[in-house]
């Protein structure tokens, strides 16, 4: 066994694990208690976690009765829901995203996790003893600048830092885990509260429509004088077409992990009122009643049907592109059209500001 130092803070302090990592649960049988569906792909360490972290959740009240030599302490009055979004998220829902074969199968490198804010301080509480309870693989701490960044969201989100990578070498990684709470408000705000009530039939997830909204949200705008460096390194596809706008600035809408994210969704979710359908109705309501919104939402969603080559070079197949297409102008048929027009930033601006050339951003 070895010490490996996971995390020094900058007042000196660290955090270590002892090398390999422990767990003192059976990821198959968690997964199992789940229901989570065959097709999905539990082999990535962050899916693990994740689920893992779910379960916890769903059992939060139960952690005295299941490990009565480490849960020292009542820590949840009873369950609390923790859902998906993101990347993890189109894993639960798309079997098309869960085959490396795929087109649309992408690495996932973190997880994105909501819940309601009501329980935002217990699920908090749950995770900084979860390494203790469920073993090192699921281990979760708060550094002072966490401290910091949650005291001033004031709920609205969490910051922990657990282990994002599991090294060949058995050595391991920090990394960063945001929890959002109510709501995924980035560039513009996603109400996801209504999924807490019935988090096995959405698989944990915010659903197809909230993974819909919470990607097509992604909108920035770069300098004008960028368009060459964008073509050069072949993203170019990422800018929007909305005359309108300042002509000093281009807007960049969603990346190619993303694109891929909505190909899978739309593969693999028919239009309809069913569970886990892609529920025009309700996409329409949500955008009347916000219009800058509605515009991002458009504008990400009619770029994507200008990349159809895109989509050919990667290796999707014609008749996947028809069907893909045909669901997303179901989509946009009920998205409403704005007349007003914006030559300056309609979305949030008060977010961090993603890096588009080098490391990519996560929505």
């Amino acid at each position: 066994m070895t010490r490996c130092v996971l995390f020094q803070d900058y007042d000196g302090a660290t955090y270590e694990l002892d090398t390999p990592l422990s767990s003192n649960v059976d990821y198959g049988q968690i997964a199992a208690e789940l229901e989570v569906p065959k097709y999905v792909n539990r082999s990535n360490f962050h899916m693990e976690r994740g689920l893992v972290t779910v379960w916890a959740g769903l059992n939060a009240h139960r952690m005295e009765e299941l490990f009565p030599a480490t849960a020292t302490q009542r820590l949840a009055k009873e369950q609390i829901p923790v859902l998906f979004f993101g990347g993890a998220a189109v894993r639960m829902l798309c079997p098309s995203a869960n085959d490396p074969s795929s087109p649309f199968f992408r690495e996932l490198n973190d997880i994105d996790l909501i819940a309601p804010k009501s329980r935002a301080q217990e699920l908090y509480k749950l995770l900084l003893a979860l390494g203790d309870l469920c073993g090192t693989r699921y281990y979760y701490f708060v550094a002072r600048s966490d401290r910091r960044f949650n005291a001033m969201r004031a709920g609205k989100r969490y910051r922990v830092r657990t282990v994002e990578k599991i090294l060949d070498d058995g050595a391991v990684q920090c990394g960063v885990l945001d929890i959002f709470t109510d709501s995924i408000d980035l560039r513009h705000k996603v109400d996801v509260r209504e999924m807490f009530s019935f988090p096995i039939e959405s698989l944990y997830t915010i659903g197809a429509n909230g993974i819909l909204l919470t990607k097509c949200q992604y909108i920035f705008d770069v300098p004008a004088t960028a368009r060459e460096e964008l073509a050069r390194q072949q993203l170019d596809y990422r800018i929007l077409d909305y005359p309108e706008y300042r002509t000093d600035r281009l807007l960049i809408g969603i990346e190619e992990k993303d694109l891929k994210d909505l190909c899978a969704l739309f593969l693999d979710h028919e239009t309809g009122e069913r569970k886990n359908d892609i529920n025009l109705d309700k996409i329409r309501r949500i955008l009347e009643k916000d219009k800058k919104f509605a515009l991002t939402f458009r504008l990400n969603l009619e770029n994507m049907l200008r990349n159809e080559t895109m989509l050919r070079e990667t290796g999707v197949s014609s008749a996947d592109i028809a069907r893909i297409f045909t669901r997303i102008q179901g989509v946009l048929d009920v998205t409403p059209k704005i007349e007003k027009k914006w030559n300056n930033p309609w979305w949030n601006v008060d977010v961090e500001t993603p890096q588009i050339f080098g490391k990519a951003s996560s929505l």
